[in-house]
C-alpha cells in the first residue's frame, strides 16, 4: 500500500484543496467586479495561479499516478515526495510571489516548477498509456501539450523578470495562451477521449476519426495561438471554426461510445461528458465574440466583466468538470487498492465507495452547469441594465450560489468516500440482500 505524502492520494487531496481555496477567491473577484469594487490586481494573479499550477497541473499529476499506481505491481509502487513538494512550494511561491508583488520569489518558483517538469512530463506521458486508446500518434499529441507547459513557464519568467519591456503584451499574450491553449486544453480533450473508454469498458467508436482529433487540435491551437499573438481576428476565426469542427467530432465520436456502451450513467461519464460539451458551446461564443469585434464600433459592447463571465464559464464547465470526473473516476480504485490487500475483495468495496461517490451525481452536474452558465447570463444583462439592478444583483447571486453549492457537495462526496472504510461492504451487501429477501 501507497499512503501518506507523495502517495497519489495526497497529489489529489492537495490539488482539490488548492482548487477550492482558490476558487472560492475568484468567485469574490466576480462579485467584486459587479459590485464595482473590484480585487487588487495581486489577489487576481494569486487567484490564477494557485488554480492552474495548485490546483490542475497536481491533478493531473495525480491522476497521472493514480494509473501508474493501479497498473504497477504491488512491491513496485513507490512514494513521490521531491515532486509533491516541489509542486507545492511552487504554487506557494507563485501565489505569495504574486500577492506581494515579489518577482524574485515568483522568479525562483519559476525555476523550481521547471525543475519538475521532466517528473511530471515522464508520470504523465506513463499514466497515460494505460488508457485503451493509446495510439502511435498519442506520444506526439500530448508531447506538443508538455511543451506548451514548458514554453508558459519560460515565456512567464520572462514575465515576472520584465526582461524585454518593449515586448510585455505578447510575452504575456504567449505565456497565458501556450499555457491554457496548448497544454491544458489539449491534455484536458485528449485525456478524456483515452479515458471514457476505459470507464465504459469499449474500445473508441472510431479510432480513425480520434487520430484525425488528435491530429486537428494541436493544429487549431497553434493558429489560435497565432492570431493572438498576432492580433489577428481573421486568424483567430478561421483557427476557431477548425477547433469547432474537431470538438464537434470528439463529441460525437465519445457519444457514440457511450451510447453503444449501452448509455450507462456515473458521476465520472456525467462529468467528463457534459466538460466537453462545454468546451463545444464556449467555442462556439468565443466565435461569435470575434464576430463581434469585426464591426466598428463592436455590435455589442464588450467590457472587463464579459471577458471575466467568458473565461471562467469555460474555466467552470469544462476544467472544473473535468477535474471532478477525474476524482470521481479515480478515488474508488484508489482507496480499494490502498486499503483492501486481497485482491479479490477489493471489487466489493470499490462499488461501495462508487456508490458513494455517484450518490449526488445529477445535482452535481447541474449546479456547476448552470452556475457557469449563469455567469454568462450577469454579463448578457449589462448590456440593457445598470449593475445596481436588482435582476443582476439576483443573478450574481443565483451563480455564486450554485457554484459554492458546487464546490460544498463534491468535498463532502470526497470526504466521504475517504472516510468509508473497508468492511462497509458487508453490510451493505446484507442490506441489499436482506430487502431483496423481504
Amino acid at each position: 500500500m501507497s499512503r501518506g505524502l507523495g502517495s497519489p492520494l495526497s497529489f489529489l487531496l492537495a490539488g482539490w484543496g488548492w482548487l477550492l481555496l482558490t476558487s472560492l477567491l475568484g468567485l469574490a473577484t466576480f462579485w467584486g467586479i459587479v459590485r464595482g469594487a473590484p480585487l487588487p490586481p495581486g489577489l487576481r494573479v494569486l487567484h490564477v495561479h494557485g488554480i492552474i499550477i495548485g490546483g490542475l497541473l497536481q491533478l493531473m499529476t495525480g491522476f497521472a499516478l493514480t494509473a501508474s499506481h493501479l497498473a504497477a505491481r504491488e512491491g513496485s509502487r513507490s512514494k513521490h515526495r521531491l515532486l509533491f513538494f516541489g509542486i507545492n512550494l511552487a504554487a506557494l511561491g507563485f501565489t505569495v510571489g504574486a500577492g506581494l508583488r515579489e518577482p524574485n520569489l515568483t522568479i525562483l518558483a519559476g525555476l523550481l516548477l521547471a525543475a519538475t517538469c521532466v517528473p511530471m512530463a515522464r508520470h504523465f506521458l506513463h499514466g497515460l498509456r494505460t488508457g485503451s486508446s493509446w495510439t502511435p500518434l498519442s506520444p506526439f499529441f500530448f508531447g506538443l501539450s508538455l511543451l506548451g507547459l514548458f514554453g508558459s513557464l519560460v515565456l512567464g519568467e520572462l514575465l515576472a523578470g520584465s526582461w524585454y519591456p518593449t515586448w510585455h503584451g505578447i510575452i504575456r499574450l504567449g505565456h497565458l495562451h501556450a499555457g491554457l491553449l496548448l497544454f491544458l486544453t489539449l491534455a484536458g480533450v485528449g485525456t478524456i477521449q483515452l479515458t471514457l473508454p476505459l470507464l465504459l469498458n469499449r474500445t473508441l467508436h472510431s479510432q480513425a476519426l480520434g487520430q484525425a482529433v488528435l491530429l486537428l487540435l494541436p493544429a487549431c491551437a497553434a493558429g489560435l495561438l497565432t492570431g493572438f499573438l498576432l492580433s489577428s481576428i481573421h486568424i483567430q476565426l478561421v483557427a476557431g471554426g477548425g477547433l469547432l469542427v474537431t470538438l464537434a467530432l470528439c463529441c460525437l465520436n465519445l457519444l457514440r461510445t457511450w451510447s453503444q456502451a449501452g448509455q450507462p450513467g456515473s458521476a465520472a461519464t456525467d462529468h467528463l461528458l457534459t466538460a466537453l460539451c462545454f468546451l463545444l458551446i464556449m467555442t462556439c461564443i468565443g466565435m461569435a465574440l470575434g464576430i463581434n469585434i469585426l464591426w466598428t464600433p463592436p455590435a455589442l459592447p464588450y467590457g472587463t466583466l464579459h471577458l471575466v463571465a467568458y473565461t471562467h464559464t469555460a474555466f467552470l464547465g469544462f476544467f472544473l468538470q473535468a477535474v471532478v470526473g477525474g476524482l470521481s473516476s479515480a478515488l474508488p480504485p484508489l482507496l480499494a487498492a490502498q486499503r483492501v490487500s486481497h485482491q479479490k475483495k477489493r471489487g466489493a468495496y470499490r462499488d461501495v465507495v462508487g456508490q458513494v461517490i455517484n450518490r449526488w451525481r445529477a445535482v452535481q452536474v447541474a449546479t456547476v452547469s448552470f452556475g457557469a452558465l449563469g455567469l454568462v447570463l450577469v454579463a448578457s444583462l449589462t448590456w440593457n441594465l445598470p449593475l445596481s439592478s436588482p435582476w443582476i444583483q439576483a443573478s450574481t447571486w443565483g451563480s455564486l450560489g450554485l457554484l459554492l453549492l458546487h464546490l460544498t457537495m463534491v468535498t463532502v462526496t470526497i470526504t466521504q468516500a475517504l472516510n468509508t472504510e473497508p468492511g462497509h461492504e458487508r453490510a451493505s451487501t446484507n442490506d441489499s440482500t436482506h430487502s431483496g429477501t423481504r
